[in-house]
């Protein structure tokens, strides 16, 4: 008895690899050899394709078959040195969330770039902070909402942010909300350090949307070290006077969609007080939700950037802003670390 249950069982799985056989040919010998190798970078864009599926695996099967009976090829760098080889990586690992043609194709253009001498035009790595206000820098961030347009990847919200622990970003909700609220089909969180040209991917962690500080994390990714370089201590409300020192950072918008990465600009506070006691709601903030209004400069785009005191820590989260800057509102720090103390 025992016998023919095992012989049951060998039939089975035998059965089994001859039903998957065709298939596995097709992806393995094609996949490998005619269509190019897979790399670690593909199969990562067939699980971002894929992670909404029931079936993960059929689907990244079948992802994998359709992309090479559409003539496709998995694009491999072996013929680049070691530093284009790494920088095409990076350059290439925000595409990799929109799936594989998207991803392959990337790595087919920066590959070509490469061969044709034009792959170090931008700059790719971040220098150490000579300075108090680098440093400063180095804990902002840009924050940037994207879809996929056909090939492209197109922006479409953003802001700024402030680095808070080793893999965690503080920003504003309204900056995040567009990744919930636009009907597009695949929309991804983006971050960059302020001056370089790598972008990490990034989710949502948590969110007070009553008080409009949400949390992104940084998800790891093998092939890529975001730089995460967090601030020292968030300063408590109570401890805030009217006068005291502050500093925005961020990356706002100027005339003709100018872009002003790290644009940062001092200033002092001018009121502290409650959305309850001011009647200033513009984001539907809970009556209990701590302002700081000050007069450091800030623009569309700061959105979520941090507010720093005369030490650089962190006092507050910059908001909004009247248009001539008279008026420039931030979200008191306490409500971040409500956030995180969140059971």
């Amino acid at each position: 008895m025992l016998l023919n249950y095992h012989y049951k069982n060998l039939f089975m799985r035998i059965l089994k690899f001859i039903i998957l056989l065709p298939l596995l040919i097709t992806l393995f010998a094609c996949g490998d050899n005619e269509g190019g190798k897979v790399s670690k970078g593909h199969r990562d864009a067939i699980k971002a394709e894929c992670e909404d599926t029931s079936d993960p695996k059929a689907c990244g099967l079948e992802v994998r078959k359709r992309f090479l009976e559409d003539g496709n090829e998995f694009v491999t760098l072996h013929d680049l040195s070691k530093s284009e080889i790494k920088k095409i990586k990076i350059d290439c690992s925000r595409h990799k969330e929109f799936g594989l043609e998207t991803y392959n194709d990337c790595l087919e253009d920066y590959r070509q770039a490469a061969l044709d001498g034009e792959l170090w035009e931008k700059k790719d790595f971040r220098e150490m902070p000579k300075s108090h206000i680098a440093k400063l820098e180095q804990q902002t961030v840009l924050v940037d909402i994207v879809v996929q347009k056909g090939k492209d990847l197109k922006l479409i919200g953003g802001g700024s942010g402030v680095i808070i622990k080793d893999n965690l970003v503080v920003t504003n909700c309204h900056v995040t909300n567009v990744y919930k609220e636009r009907k597009e089909k695949k929309k991804a969180i983006f971050i960059k350090a302020i001056g370089v040209d790598k972008f990490a991917t990034a989710k949502i962690y948590r969110e007070k949307q009553e008080n409009d500080i949400c949390l992104i994390k940084k998800i790891k990714d093998a092939e890529f070290k975001f730089p995460m370089d967090p601030v020292k201590k968030l300063i408590k409300f109570e401890k805030l006077k009217k006068g005291d020192f502050v500093r925005t950072f961020g990356t706002p918008v100027g005339g003709q969609e100018a872009i002003f990465e790290g644009h940062t600009a001092e200033g002092s506070i001018n009121y502290l007080g409650t959305v309850g006691e001011t009647n200033y709601n513009w984001f539907d903030l809970s009556p209990d939700t701590k302002l700081i209004v000050h007069s450091a400069t800030m623009n569309f785009g700061s959105s979520g950037g941090p507010l720093f005191d005369k030490n650089g820590n962190l006092i507050g989260i910059n908001s909004s802003g009247t248009e001539d800057n008279k008026f420039n509102v931030s979200v008191s720090a306490d409500h971040i670390k409500e956030l995180l103390d969140r059971k």
